[in-house]
């Protein structure tokens, strides 16, 4: 009897070891998350050993190589879905393209491009077009060609397209039907400031028709001419970002950033060949494009691609492309949250199984997969110049509302790419530096700049080509001793914390960009905007906080030529003409939905200092008492905002 009792003794204290043990393990992982760790390391050290073989051994770095493989290998997989308007209101033309089908739409009219449009290795050729196949085959047929393909903003026109298309030096420009009438409204201009450039207009069905005839004529350029003179840092491909000066800037995204983007992202993010990501996000954006179209063609997964969002028919368009996995933008996922459930989405959850993309905030993080039965989140940080992104794959709670949360091994390596720094106490746009002049790296909860390391400071524009013909932008970016004498980093002018864990989640952005309706916003272009009205002095345009909307909208402090002290008929006329003028000179995204008016000193050098106008508070400011302007969307007038219409705007029955 006692050993019977010794021995269930000893179970009891084994069992009661092992639940701890097992606690301490989980306590502990949690900590430091070795598995993910782990689960990274092997795919990143030899990826990194595979591109360095073809940087310079095999000297083949156009992912060309890469893709084209994937297309043989993956020949009767399905690699794009599209999901053609029809013309009864939402329903939808299916289209589908295996990876055999779409090489040989590839190279039939890389022969079209070649023979016809005299398409030639290093060419820069914009496109200026909807999401579409055509915009995928083309984007693929120069780089067959050796070209260089620039993704246009469709929604930009007059001075900003005409500054687009410039400074890149394109010698072709393909406009689709549907972005024909926008771009049209430019022509005259693009015609007297840059006469060599060739505006091809492209019928998207008869281009497709004449390409799907298996017996028309193919090209291939050989890989001896594709490969000559290819160094890993030239572009693959140009995509803009907003520029402080008011101007887009053209990035160049690298064939070493590609490539990353090929096989470090999606390994980080379970992206396989058994994934089908359904995207309505604009194929000009990197998103769509380096972070959707190919990690998901170099693993032989399918794309299903929607023209643009339409929060009606999103769940109608993952039911009808499968789609097992979804990208987002923040707002994309506010906007479902706020829409009614439908039998469409109904009939998705527990399809999803992952939504990757970058924005989603915390706090409808959770909400957000809750409702849609989504079982992990991908949320990522990228930029179009940055030479890389972080990524945060969580699906058991660590890390909801981060950018990173991968655990300390992969901190200690990833250091050595990028790292958080410390800003000053009261100026989170400088940099802190202690007694010896270098910077520091902050503690959890501590406003941060996001570095990205410089690998060669002799070389910046190998680790960080920066913009095409802008080398001052270029170098504004590059911050040097930060953490010893000589080396060089990076500036991302955005505001990150370390949480508890370690993990990495966004604050704020900085300086004089802000995001609105996902796109970053430039606050000089928007001012000049608005100066070029002849009763305005001088503005100043920040972005603004609005409740249960992601990003910051666009909001203007107006200083007028009589300071501020017109007529009531006069501040009505002005308030009229200012709406034309923003809708006439700026995209959507970047019109400002506030304007007030106010007195705006300058500082003892003659600058204005945007300090105070930070941050603004609304619906009347801080006194409760200023008068403030809204853009309504259905006069495109400023009218004057009441707490009524602001509550509406809060609640997403008013828009802006």
């Amino acid at each position: 009897m006692l050993v019977i009792t010794g021995a269930l003794a000893l179970l009891v204290l084994l069992f009661v070891f092992r639940t701890r043990l097992v606690e301490y393990a989980i306590s502990w992982d949690r900590k430091y998350r070795l598995r993910e760790d782990l689960y990274l390391a092997p795919v990143i050290i030899y990826q990194f050993i595979r591109h360095f073989y073809h940087c310079y051994v095999t000297k083949r770095v156009s992912l060309w190589y890469i893709l084209e493989y994937s297309m043989k290998k993956h020949a009767q997989n399905t690699a794009l879905i599209f999901l053609r308007p029809a013309a009864a209101k939402g329903e939808f033309d299916i289209e589908k393209y295996t990876y055999a089908e779409l090489y040989g739409l590839v190279l039939r009219l890389s022969y079209i491009l070649k023979t016809e449009y005299g398409v030639e290795k290093n060419d820069i050729v914009s496109l200026y077009m909807n999401n579409s196949p055509l915009f995928i085959i083309m984007w693929l047929a120069l780089w067959n060609l050796g070209a260089i393909p620039c993704f246009q903003n469709n929604n930009l026109t007059h001075k900003a397209l005409v500054h687009s298309l410039s400074v890149v030096d394109s010698r072709l420009v393909f406009v689709d039907e549907e972005c024909q009438s926008l771009f049209d409204g430019t022509k005259d201009e693009i015609s007297e400031k840059i006469p060599d450039l060739r505006c091809i207009y492209v019928d998207q069905k008869q281009w497709l028709k004449n390409i799907e005839n298996p017996s028309s004529p193919t090209f291939r350029l050989d890989n001896a001419e594709r490969d000559k003179d290819l160094l890993y840092y030239k572009p693959a491909v140009l995509i803009f970002t907003s520029g402080t000066s008011g101007l887009p800037k053209s990035a160049v995204n690298s064939w070493r950033k590609v490539f990353f983007a090929s096989f470090f992202f999606p390994h980080a993010m379970r992206l396989s060949s058994s994934t089908n990501m359904y995207t309505a996000m604009p194929l000009y954006h990197g998103t769509a494009s380096i972070l959707g179209v190919l990690p998901i063609f170099a693993h032989g997964g399918t794309l299903s691609l929607g023209t643009k969002f339409s929060l009606s028919s999103y769940w109608t368009q993952v039911r009808l492309a499968g789609a097992n996995t979804i990208q987002y933008v923040g707002e994309v996922c506010r906007y479902l949250l706020n829409g009614p459930a439908t039998e469409d989405e109904k009939w998705c959850h527990g399809k999803i199984r992952l939504a990757v993309g970058n924005g989603l905030r915390a706090d409808i993080w959770t909400r957000f997969k809750e409702r849609f039965k989504i079982p992990a989140i991908g949320e990522f940080y990228a930029s179009s110049e940055a030479p890389f992104a972080t990524t945060c794959y969580e699906q058991y709670g660590i890390g909801i509302g981060c950018i990173r949360n991968q655990g300390w091994l992969a901190d200690k390596a990833l250091s050595l790419m990028y790292c958080l720094v410390k800003t000053e106490k009261n100026d989170d746009a400088t940099l802190y530096r202690n007694e010896q002049g270098y910077c520091e790296k902050p503690r959890a909860g501590e406003n941060a700049e996001l570095l990205m390391h410089v690998l060669n400071p002799k070389n910046i524009k190998a680790t960080f080509p920066g913009y095409v013909n802008n080398e001052d932008a270029t170098y504004s970016k590059i911050v040097r001793n930060v953490f010893r004498k000589g080396d060089a980093w990076i500036r991302t002018d955005d505001l990150f914390q370390y949480d508890e864990y370690g993990c990495i989640k966004f604050v704020d952005r900085l300086g004089d960009t802000y995001r609105w309706k996902s796109e970053n916003v430039s606050t000089t272009q928007v001012e000049n905007s608005l100066q070029s009205h002849p009763s305005i002095d001088v503005s100043v345009v920040v972005g603004a906080r609005v409740p249960n909307h992601e990003g910051r909208c666009g909001y203007a402090i107006l200083q007028t030529k009589s300071r501020n002290e017109e007529s009531d008929d006069e501040r009505s006329k002005l308030l009229l003409e200012l709406g034309a003028v923003v809708c006439s000179q700026l995209p959507h995204f970047a019109r400002p939905c506030f304007v007030r008016f106010d007195i705006i000193e300058h500082t003892h050098n003659h600058k204005i200092s945007k300090k105070r106008f930070r941050d603004p508070v609304l619906p009347f400011g801080p006194s409760n008492k200023d008068s403030v302007y809204y853009l309504n969307l259905s006069t495109k007038k400023y009218e004057p905002l009441t707490e009524e219409i602001y509550q509406g705007i809060a609640a997403g029955s008013i828009r802006i």
